[in-house]
């Protein structure tokens, strides 16, 4: 089989969102042939034509991309048409970023995808009863960059990635030193998660974040903030088990603290959490599940 991919590649290396090649990698290593489409600039982004697609065998055209672009609904909307007169069997993926927070970049993207997928289970239901076919394809965690790594020495302290986020400011004042919070980029993102025994989260809107999994991969012990049941966070991790789950700040400050003064049970919480996304959530998960949802899929062309 063989697919074109689309994407976003900045003429910034350090802006270039590695997530996307990471799949891609891994789709080509369960042997879909995947023709690369990069494109630097959203305003001026160009898909490959109908006949290009035709000539290169593309059977299915997966779109990495959620953020604004009005010149790619376009030209997918254009796309859509001439796949539907011609009658071709060529499937349109759109993978829609992070929801919730993407949601209103993706109406149009969804209307002429065959198939599209969602990490967040509110919003496959909203999509779901406007007409469109979508799937909870939940995140995952990198493992070419979230893994253990056994030359770092992992410590009694607590790290994040967050930034400026509720209760960041209360975790430093409270632990001091032991609350780590930095910005990182690449290979740091894998040493910062090997070198905390605790791992933070807030997630602002209230979805199931790609944090949580990368964490994890790494064989934190997650601590994040408990989310409604629909959305599907305690459907993958058991709190106390494999997860560690608080509600407002106070319960935030004594989980952590008791996790602080038993190492041992948060070290058995994060290789709980470590050994299920290692087994269901790491991008090679993700492209067996993918080949298999394009798999079946069925043709339905609209009218010319």
């Amino acid at each position: 089989m063989k697919w074109a991919a689309l994407y976003h590649q900045p003429a910034n290396s350090s802006g270039q969102w590695s997530t996307p090649l990471g799949l891609l990698s891994a789709l080509e290593a369960q042997g879909v042939k995947v023709w690369h489409c990069p494109f630097t600039e959203p305003a001026r982004v160009v898909l490959p034509s109908l006949r290009e697609l035709e000539e290169q065998s593309i059977e299915a055209l997966l779109v990495l991309y959620a953020g604004p672009g009005a010149e790619l609904d376009r030209q997918l909307l254009l796309l859509r048409l001439q796949i539907d007169c011609a009658r071709l069997d060529l499937k349109i993926i759109c993978e829609l970023g992070d929801e919730p927070q993407t949601r209103c970049h993706n109406a149009k993207r969804v209307q002429v995808a065959d198939l599209s997928l969602s990490p967040d289970v509110p919003s496959v239901e909203h999509w779901r009863n406007l007409g469109a076919r979508c799937v909870w394809f939940t995140h995952w965690a990198d493992m070419a960059l979230f893994h253990a790594d056994p030359a770092v020495i992992r410590s009694r302290r607590i790290v994040t990635t967050v930034g400026r986020r509720r209760y960041t400011g209360l975790l430093q004042a409270v632990f001091g030193p032991l609350f780590v919070n930095r910005r990182c980029e690449g290979q740091q993102n894998t040493h910062l998660y090997n070198s905390g025994l605790i791992a933070f989260q807030y997630a602002r809107w209230r979805e199931l974040t790609r944090r949580v999994f990368e964490a994890a991969a790494c064989g934190c012990c997650v601590v994040a903030n408990r989310l409604d049941p629909n959305v599907g966070l305690e459907l993958l991790f058991v709190d106390g088990d494999s997860i560690v789950l608080y509600s407002n700040g106070w319960e935030l400050i004594v989980r952590v603290a008791q996790l602080l003064l038993h190492p041992e049970r948060a070290a058995r919480i994060g290789a709980k959490g470590q050994s299920i996304v290692l087994s269901s959530h790491t991008q090679i998960t993700r492209a067996q599940q993918l080949i298999t949802l394009v798999d079946q899929l069925v043709p339905s062309h609209g009218a010319c």
